[in-house]
């Protein structure tokens, strides 16, 4: 009977649970739970990633901007066109791991370009975040003194080489905005292309979306549109100032052409969105709705070494600001050449 009684004491001591803890007073600690490790994505095959983080790139830039003007009603009204009086800019990329700044200071005028353009004082920040699928960017354009690049069709008489072409000095231009966009393709690397902060070792393209928000202001006096067009235009005429809000859906596709460490690299997109407009006239203000266009063309060729590398990049964006019977077309061409060094 004693022995039963041991068998069964035993039993219950190994089997319910917290008995034998209640019998030496001291309880168990819980079993530590394993930390998990956080999984890196892997790289593709296609790309290869330096290990390097900072980057320095200086750059000569050539911009070349212009506000063009035309009628939207068929055959009324003559196109006019401004541009800045811009020599040049040189300026400095940095790259530290993904985020990419660049910034630039305009070189010197010259007598003969001050003379016949007039002075154009202006910035333009980029602040990009370059990853292999997605890129942002905030940038911000403030241009400001323009001239009248056709003048001949409304100042006939005009001698140039005295009085130089007719200007704009007030005419200021502000754009200020986010893109992002995004490649459908892991093998084909916007930051590789451009940004060079990664290698692509074989040839690949993508489909690529973009959205766009920016906020443009034009300033201007009341001459912003030549005496002569001023009933063709009653929206721009006596034109002060305005602000135009925008949201663009864009469509495109990027290739990147790899010859060993030579790359050569098209890119295109074009879209559409809504505009909200809030413009002022001399003694009176509107408030509009409209749907803009636009477009953008980059291509780039460059050379992507170990620790050395170099590319040219010809670019050109276009966007419009429709304003009742009028279009504005804002279009930046740029050209730009740098040489850098990883660290």
């Amino acid at each position: 009977m004693n022995l039963k009684i041991c068998i069964i004491a035993l039993f219950l001591y190994g089997c319910v649970p917290g008995l034998a803890q209640s019998n030496t007073g001291q309880a168990q600690a819980p079993p530590k739970k394993e930390k998990k490790v956080k999984k890196e994505k892997p790289i593709p095959e296609n790309i290869e990633v330096f290990p390097r983080n900072f980057l320095i790139r200086p750059r000569f830039v050539y911009p070349l901007v212009s506000v063009n003007v035309n009628s939207r009603l068929l055959g009324k009204g003559d196109r006019f066109r401004y541009k800045p009086a811009m020599p040049g800019v040189v300026g400095l990329s940095l790259k530290i791991k993904k985020v990419y700044i660049s910034a630039a200071v305009q070189l010197p005028a010259s007598d003969h370009l001050k003379h016949n353009y007039g002075s154009t004082k202006f910035r333009n920040i980029n602040i990009n975040i370059n990853g292999r699928v997605a890129l942002w960017t905030i940038f911000y354009r403030d241009y400001k003194g323009f001239y009248l690049d056709n003048y001949q069709k409304f100042y006939p008489g005009r001698n140039v080489d005295s009085l130089g072409y007719p200007r704009q000095p007030g005419l200021r231009i502000i754009e200020a905005g986010l893109n992002f966009g995004i490649n459908f393709n892991k093998n084909f690397s916007m930051n590789a292309a451009f940004a060079q902060g990664e290698r692509q070792k074989k040839s690949a393209g993508s489909f690529l979306m973009g959205i766009s928000e920016r906020y443009q202001r034009i300033v201007s006096d009341t001459t912003f549109v030549p005496a002569t067009q001023s009933e063709y235009y009653p929206n721009l005429n006596k034109f002060e100032y305005g602000n135009f809000i925008t949201t663009i859906l864009s469509l495109g596709f990027g290739y990147q052409f790899v010859y060993k460490k030579f790359h050569l690299t098209p890119v295109g997109m074009a879209g559409t969105g809504g505009q909200i407009q809030s413009y002022h006239q001399t003694g009176r203000k509107r408030l509009w709705f409209n749907v803009p266009t636009y477009a953008s063309f980059r291509s780039q060729l460059g050379y992507n070494g170990d620790h050395f590398f170099a590319n040219i990049i010809y670019a050109v964006e276009y966007n419009t600001i429709p304003i009742k019977e009028s279009r504005i077309r804002l279009l930046h061409n740029w050209f730009e050449a740098g040489i850098g060094l990883r660290f």
